[in-house]
């Protein structure tokens, strides 16, 4: 029974580790660059920030538009009145009357013209919104190099820790062997405290190692703003990426003129020094005269306005007195009537109903200088963004001709590491074969080896720092970055 059991434990116990491991395998993920790039894109607060202006502009875009259609305002009053009245119908006064009179009205003017200031308003608009665009894809571009650069970082460092953990596998064997030829007798003790001592330096070196390349994936997950996971990697890619850098044989000049008219950086300076020239000008047709039409319908209703009620009596007054004094011989009939009430309110909407058009113009003739200082200002902020577009162009003339030596540099490095590499590996193959037959001292083989162990991170560093440069060029040559 108690055999039955252990059986039953250890296929628990096998079915447990079978479902961890399935576990882990299904929460780990490889990230490809596009997909960093773009979890950036998708994260990164500053991308966020530059679109949330973008769709600010592009509403002042639609709202220079809309400024061309007229404008249409209703109004409706509702008033008291309490005081002496005379009631219209049977002539009668009251003291402390309370009456009540309503006002409507619906107006609309449209400007005719007011110096292109509209159209000119359109298309700086449509100026503005064309450079946040383009800091919204400049933005972007930055964050791709960045995530670019990161992302090798990690390559780079991955491969160091790997080639770091085979040579301490290598030194691990040599140790055993060279602990078991003291045993017998066949090495001093010197010997051996040295071969541990150059595998406690490598133990070292492998944790430093380990150490980057830890620091360099949580880099890469802040940049992405995502959460830091053991489990996530980076996918490296083709050997052939990485080794086969063929020669750039275009010089920076030619690099250059073919970004310029891409960069977005030029591009929204550009159209910021547009949108200043149109504002000037619509600074200058605030001295143009406006000319407006508009319109308006209106009527009114008040309890003062009364009709007579019953049957109406007529009366003959004289107009008036003669030179003398007495009574005109002159008569007016008038009709009065018993009581009165107020007329319906429809009734009055109709009879008060008024309608009128007309045309205004307005020439300025003087106004502090108002207009004057907005023309100066805007002029000299025109001036601004004209040097700001110039130093903008000098700027990515400075960081194209900087991409270029940059890469140049890092290819002749790359390719003296690779010949650096090549000596070394040679000297530590015939190293090792030599000291193994105890033909050359383990003072001599370290030293051989540390050498070869510092070729080899730079020849990784160089290889990953090449391939960065030449992402950038492939940047300003309009090539995607992956």
């Amino acid at each position: 029974m108690k055999f039955y059991n252990t059986i039953v434990l250890r296929k628990l116990l096998i079915i447990a580790l079978i479902l961890v491991s399935n576990t882990q395998i299904q929460a780990q993920r490889t990230y490809t660059l596009q997909e960093c790039i773009d979890q950036a894109f998708k994260n990164n607060i500053t991308i966020k920030q530059r679109e949330l202006n973008q769709r600010s502009v592009q509403a002042d875009q639609q709202q220079s538009k809309l400024n061309l259609l007229p404008s249409i305002n209703g109004q409706a009053t509702n008033n008291y009145n309490i005081g002496f009245a005379i009631n219209p119908v049977t002539n009668t006064t009251q003291n402390n009357a309370t009456f009540r009179s309503n006002n409507f009205a619906v107006s609309s003017s449209v400007t005719l013209f007011n110096g292109f200031q509209n159209i000119n308003n359109i298309k700086q608009q449509n100026a503005n919104a064309k450079a946040t665009d383009a800091d919204v894809l400049a933005t972007k571009n930055n964050i791709a190099l960045s995530v670019s650069n990161v992302y090798l970082q990690v390559l780079m460092n991955a491969e160091i820790a790997a080639a770091r953990e085979l040579q301490i596998q290598s030194t691990a064997e040599q140790l055993k062997r060279q602990e078991k030829l003291y045993e017998l007798g066949g090495a001093n003790k010197v010997k051996l405290l040295q071969l541990k001592a150059q595998y406690a330096n490598e133990e070292s070196q492998l944790i430093t190692a380990q150490t980057q390349l830890d620091q360099s994936y949580l880099t890469l997950w802040q940049l992405l703003n995502i959460a830091p996971d053991p489990n996530n990697k980076v996918q490296k890619p083709d050997s052939a990426t990485t080794t086969n850098l063929p020669n750039e044989i275009l010089n920076a000049d030619f690099i250059y003129k073919s970004f310029l008219d891409k960069s977005p950086e030029v591009q929204a300076a550009k159209n910021r020094t547009d949108a200043a020239r149109l504002a000037h000008s619509i600074a200058i047709g605030g001295r143009s005269p406006r000319l407006t039409v508009g319109g308006s319908i209106s009527s009114f209703y008040s309890t003062q306005t009364q009709q007579g009620v019953g049957t109406p009596t007529q009366f003959l007054i004289p107009i008036g007195q003669d030179i003398s004094g007495n009574p005109s011989p002159y008569f007016t009939p008038i009709t009065r009537y018993g009581s009165s009430e107020v007329v319906p309110f429809g009734d009055q909407f109709d009879k008060n109903l008024g309608k009128n058009v007309g045309f205004t113009l307005s020439v300025p003739i003087f106004n502090g200088y108002q207009v004057s200082t907005n023309i100066q200002k805007t002029r000299i902020n025109q001036m601004s963004s004209e040097l700001t577009q110039k130093q903008t162009e000098m700027d990515v003339y400075k960081n194209v001709n900087q991409a270029y030596l940059d890469f140049k540099s890092s290819q002749k490095r790359y390719e003296s590491n690779v010949n650096n590499y090549a000596a070394n590996k040679e000297a530590m193959t015939v190293a090792e074969a030599q000291f193994n037959l105890g033909a050359l001292s383990t003072a001599d083989f370290i030293v051989t080896k540390s050498q070869y162990l510092q070729a080899e991170t730079n020849l990784v560093q160089a290889k990953y720092e090449l391939l960065f440069r030449r992402k950038v060029l492939d940047f300003y040559l309009g090539k995607g970055l992956y």
